[in-house]
């Protein structure tokens, strides 16, 4: 990964672990990797267990571009790493829900909104941990 492309998340990533926090949710962990995976923040609200993917796009686009940035196998990876990441959990959440964050951002690099897309689905609705 370039260092441009690798400081963009890192500032998207704070951006949106702030926002989150601002709203309740408590952080547990940051970027947490499991083979090819990678979870951007691991939260907490309340006895909620919640995995959040952050996305930055540039440029005056509409919010839902972020969201639509996600493929089906980036999709399967993060399923994946969040089931390895519920194996080895130190607290059993009585729920788990997925999260993504969308970050629009001026060229300049300057914040043009967030928006929080809470439960995604990305576990389906047989999903038992």
């Amino acid at each position: 990964m370039d260092t441009e492309r690798q400081s963009t998340g890192e500032w998207g990533e704070l951006e949106a672990e702030r926002y989150l926090r601002k709203a309740g949710l408590r952080t547990l962990d940051r970027r947490w990797r499991h083979g090819h995976g990678e979870l951007d923040l691991i939260m907490r609200e309340g006895k909620v267990l919640v995995f959040v993917e952050v996305r930055v796009r540039t440029g005056h686009g509409h919010p839902l571009g972020t969201y639509q940035s996600i493929g089906k196998g980036k999709w399967r990876v993060l399923r994946r790493t969040a089931l390895a990441y519920l194996r080895q959990a130190p607290w059993r959440p009585d729920a788990v829900r997925f999260d993504m964050v969308g970050i629009r951002r001026s060229g300049a690099g300057g914040l043009i909104d967030i928006t929080h897309w809470r439960n995604v689905g990305v576990f389906g609705r047989n999903f038992r941990y």
